[in-house]
C-alpha cells in the first residue's frame, strides 16, 4: 500500500468515526449466567459493550447489595434480591419495591447518549427512579439517596399492564452508566413492578477536528500525493 493510500485510509476512518448511530439493546431473548447473587448480562452491538448487574436494598440500613439478575424470554430483565430468594418467579422476579428496592445497573464500554427505555409493566404500576453518571460506578453500600449522578423519575399514569416507552431525553450529556430502580422515592399503595425490555443509546461521536486541522491534513495529503506522483514519473 502506498503512503498516499495509507493516508487516505486514515482520513476516511477519521471521517467515519465522527458519525453517531443509534444502537438498540434488546433484553427479551438470550440468557444470563446461572441465577446467583452477583451474576451479570453482557451484550455487544455497534461497537459498544453493555453490562447489566442486579442490586437490592437488602444491606444494613437499606444499602444496596448484590442481587440476582433474571432474564425472562419475551419479558425482559428483572431482579431477585436476597430477601426474595435466588431463582424467584412471577412478579417477584420483576424489578420491584415490595420487600426491598430492586435496581439494575447498566455500564457501557464507552461514553453514550441515552435515548429510550422500554419496559413491560406488572401489577398495575411501574414508576421508576433513574440515575446516570460518568466514570466507574457501583451502588454497593449506598442508599438510593446517595447514588449521585443525574437523577430523574418516570411516573407511570396507566394501570394497564402493557409495554411502556420511557423517554430519556432529560439526559442531555454523555454517560458511562445508567441505574434504573423501581421507584425508590415516591412510593404509593401499589407496588411498582416492571421488566426492562430494551434500551436505545447513541455512541458519543468523536469531536470533529477544527477547520485549521482539516486544512493541515489536506495539505499533507496533497504533499504525499505529489511525492508519489514524482516518484512514479522517475
Amino acid at each position: 500500500m502506498t503512503a498516499f493510500n495509507r493516508f487516505s485510509t486514515v482520513l476516511g476512518f477519521a471521517l467515519v468515526s465522527t458519525q453517531a448511530h443509534a444502537i438498540d439493546f434488546s433484553f427479551t431473548s438470550g440468557s444470563v449466567s446461572a441465577a446467583a447473587l452477583g451474576n451479570s448480562y453482557t451484550a455487544t452491538a455497534g461497537g459498544v459493550t453493555l453490562t447489566a448487574s442486579a442490586w437490592g436494598s437488602t444491606g444494613i440500613g437499606k444499602q444496596f447489595a448484590t442481587a440476582a439478575l433474571t432474564l425472562t424470554p419475551g419479558a425482559g430483565l428483572g431482579v431477585c434480591n436476597s430477601s426474595e430468594g435466588v431463582g424467584c418467579t412471577g412478579n417477584a422476579s420483576a424489578l420491584g419495591n415490595t420487600n426491598a428496592d430492586d435496581l439494575i445497573l447498566f455500564t457501557f464500554s464507552q461514553a453514550v447518549s441515552l435515548q429510550t427505555l422500554t419496559l413491560q409493566q406488572y401489577g398495575g404500576d411501574s414508576d421508576l427512579s433513574l440515575w446516570a453518571g460518568t466514570g466507574t460506578f457501583s451502588p454497593a453500600g449506598l442508599k438510593a439517596s446517595l447514588l449521585g449522578g443525574t437523577a430523574t423519575t418516570y411516573s407511570n399514569t396507566s394501570s394497564v399492564n402493557d409495554i411502556k416507552s420511557v423517554s430519556l431525553a432529560a439526559y442531555t450529556g454523555s454517560y458511562d452508566w445508567l441505574a434504573i430502580a423501581a421507584s425508590a422515592t415516591n412510593k404509593d399503595k401499589w407496588a411498582d413492578l416492571a421488566k426492562l425490555q430494551s434500551l436505545t443509546i447513541n455512541p458519543v461521536a468523536q469531536p470533529v477536528p477544527e477547520a485549521a486541522t482539516w486544512m493541515t491534513m489536506l495539505a499533507g495529503l496533497g504533499l504525499v500525493g505529489f511525492r508519489v506522483s514524482r516518484r512514479m514519473q522517475t
